[in-house]
């Protein structure tokens, strides 16, 4: 009887060990300003063994959804919308996660590229792909005045191009008429020749557009 207590016991203390060892290292999305974030790496043709240029990151959030799918390539109509959404937490259920809130819709166009559709899209059938992690940025430039989210914009991109230079164009001109609505973001975008690295913040309080900056990664660089 003893033996079967102290069993009991120990288990007990065991489990009880995990579950605070738990609470100690589970963090907040936001702690003291600072988002935890993902993390990017982009490789350039000429430093990679079989000259591939590459981005990759790592969806570092218990929120954002882990299913995929492919979505292929389409021809629309000249009166069809693309809705934008606005990610809201939502902790309704067993595990974490977003609502996406319809906040307004942008125009469509005649035809988009497929592009494998994972919690960011990452690649489409041109091999643009894209990777993203999250800086924060100032709380003062955020807009909820904006329409397009980072989520979004990486859909736009590979849907809508088909090298990374237009993408990263094609990006500048949507914020800059529909407006960024999201928090401090960093974008690496590839094409099999190269490989940039957009980062983008919002305009400021109930403001639209954006403030980004881009730059290539030299071909013999790993970042």
């Amino acid at each position: 009887m003893f033996k079967y207590f102290y069993l009991l016991f120990s288990a007990t203390i065991l489990i009880f060990s995990f579950s605070v060892l738990a609470q100690e290292t589970e963090k907040p999305e936001w702690e003291d300003g600072i988002p935890d974030e993902c993390t990017t790496i982009t490789v350039g043709k000429l430093a990679s063994f079989d000259g591939s240029v590459m981005t990759s990151h790592t969806d570092d959030s218990h929120r954002t959804r882990s299913w995929m799918d492919i979505v292929p390539s389409m021809y629309h109509k000249d009166n069809e919308f693309v809705i934008m959404y606005d990610r809201v937490n939502d902790d309704s259920h067993k595990m974490p996660t977003y609502k996406h809130v319809p906040v307004g819709q942008i125009p469509q166009v005649e035809q988009t590229y497929g592009y494998i559709n994972t919690a960011y899209p990452c690649i489409n059938e041109k091999q643009v792909a894209i990777g993203e992690t999250t800086f924060g940025g100032r709380d003062e430039l955020k807009s909820d005045k904006g329409l397009i989210d980072c989520q979004r914009l990486c859909q736009l991109m590979l849907e809508r191009t088909s090298t990374a230079r237009d993408a990263i164009r094609l990006a500048g001109e949507l914020l800059k008429n529909y407006g960024w609505r999201d928090w401090g973001e960093t974008l690496t975008i590839a094409d099999p020749n190269e490989v940039w690295v957009l980062e983008i913040v919002g305009p400021g309080k109930d403001k639209v557009g954006a403030v980004w900056v881009a730059q290539r990664v030299p071909d013999e660089h790993i970042s």
